[in-house]
């Protein structure tokens, strides 16, 4: 898990330790030894902006540390779904989502927020369909909650 995750995760974290801190979270972003706060990181990012340069480089060089919950059951989930299939598409959404998610309660900023949203519609998408809720019925159902 550690491993695909590292994998699939590369050009986003430095790496991906297991941790024992965690408890109610699945994962969370950390900065390493000499990263910058997340803080920091849009300060600098404005001040390029500012000034007309670009914020390149930095990113690069201050990736940030996964750190993963390995009891929590959305990556117990992530763990079954790359045994069955770690090349599908909605494997690596899942494993992106996860880091989206930490990166977001660490005080990071979603890199592309359309994708983001595509990755959670499809998973609330499947969930729905798990559940045997039709979109006609979830449209019908959240129609009349409007006029309500």
């Amino acid at each position: 898990m550690v491993e695909y995750l590292q994998v699939e995760l590369s050009d986003k974290v430095k790496s991906v330790v297991i941790s024992d801190l965690l408890t109610e979270s699945p994962a969370v972003i950390v900065q390493g030894e000499y990263g910058m706060s997340p803080t920091m990181q849009r300060y600098m990012k404005s001040q390029s902006v500012a000034t007309g340069n670009t914020f390149g480089g930095l990113n690069s060089m201050n990736q940030a540390i996964m750190e993963i919950n390995p009891t929590h059951p959305i990556v117990e989930q992530l763990e079954a779904m790359v045994k069955v299939d770690k090349e599908s598409d909605e494997t690596k959404d899942f494993a992106t989502l996860l880091y989206d998610v930490a990166a977001m309660t660490s005080g990071y900023e979603v890199e592309n927020p359309a994708n983001f949203a595509k990755r959670v519609m499809s998973l609330m998408t499947t969930k729905a369909e798990k559940s045997g809720v039709k979109e006609a019925e979830l449209v019908e159902k959240t129609e009349v909650e409007l006029v309500e």
